[in-house]
């Protein structure tokens, strides 16, 4: 496939996200559900089919465990940046650190680099997730009750659908359950292939959403920039480390793990964030800003997406 023939469809199946809320195909309600069906069930379906079939090796952990330190890290980086910029706001230092796999990552990976790709951005979800949920998660919460309780984190991982299908796969990976064994059971083979007709949607489907959801109001234009560029000064710098020299070169880990951990460090915050945010008056004052530099940092995201395609057309 050509580099135009890679890029394009990305781009226009977002520009059709857009078109579909300037023209009124797509209500917000609709796309909400939409946004539903991906993080409950098209997504998960991705996951679980990817772990289930993976080669799983002891090597992975250490996969797993760069790509946690690498978020850990971004995090800890940044976040002093922001918070001395603007030290009054709350919720807006969460911008410098965590990305948004499960609602763009995944989809700019596969529409990219085919369905075959997927078991590697699947490892580096694992790293990902786990640093969402015990770090990330764990500090939004807390800044918007004061607190969070360990039991709370441990139980909303484990509901979490998209974990859930990660440890499903790990389960059934690890008791030699590959998909393959699994289509002979009746019933189970029902379900298997239930979640081979989800799984093409995640590209369209999650792409739609993002075009719909990038807007553009009037904020303060100056704070945008230099949130953006807080983040950008750690984040792009320590993807390059994290994804090419100590996945690559320190572990030796193939080309496709290293695009896959750097792809992922390039994506906008977690969209969670202006979800969790309470509806007090700071909050509601950050939440503008907040939304404006997820919407501008995830076409910042695409046009560094377009050139890691044009570096890495392929892992052959």
């Amino acid at each position: 496939m050509s580099l135009v023939g890679q890029i394009l469809p990305i781009f226009l199946l977002i520009a059709l996200g857009v078109v579909s809320r300037l023209f009124g195909w797509l209500s917000d309600a609709a796309v909400d559900g939409l946004r539903q069906i991906v993080v409950r069930m098209v997504l998960p379906s991705v996951l679980f089919l990817s772990f289930v079939d993976m080669s799983l090796s002891v090597d992975h952990l250490s996969l797993v465990a760069v790509v946690f330190l690498a978020c850990s890290v971004g995090l800890a980086l940044g976040w002093p940046l922001i918070r001395r910029l603007y030290p009054a706001d709350r919720f807006t230092p969460f911008l410098a650190g965590g990305y948004e796999f499960g609602m763009l990552g995944v989809s700019l990976f596969a529409g990219a680099y085919g369905a075959g790709a997927l078991p590697s951005i699947a490892v580096v979800a694992l790293g990902h997730e786990l640093f969402i949920w015990f770090v990330f998660f764990a500090l939004l919460i807390a800044a918007r009750d004061g607190s969070a309780r360990p039991g709370d984190l441990i139980l909303g991982f484990a509901r979490n659908p998209v974990t859930m299908a990660i440890l499903a796969g790990l389960l059934c990976n690890g008791l030699g359950l590959r998909t393959a064994t699994l289509e002979t059971v009746p019933g189970i083979d029902a379900i298997i292939h239930s979640l081979r007709f989800l799984a093409p949607m995640v590209v369209p489907a999650v792409l739609i959403v993002v075009g719909y959801g990038l807007r553009f109001e009037a904020v303060d234009g100056g704070k945008i920039v230099r949130v953006m560029a807080a983040r950008a000064i750690v984040q792009v710098p320590l993807a390059g480390i994290a994804a090419f020299l100590v996945l690559g070169h320190l572990f030796g880990f193939e080309l496709r793990y290293q695009v896959a951990l750097f792809t992922l460090m390039i994506l906008p915050p977690p969209f969670i964030v202006p979800l969790f945010m309470p509806d007090d008056a700071a909050a509601t004052a950050e939440r503008p800003l907040i939304m404006q530099v997820l919407t501008i940092h995830t076409l910042a995201s695409l046009a560094i997406f377009a050139g890691i395609i044009a570096v890495f057309p392929s892992f052959g």
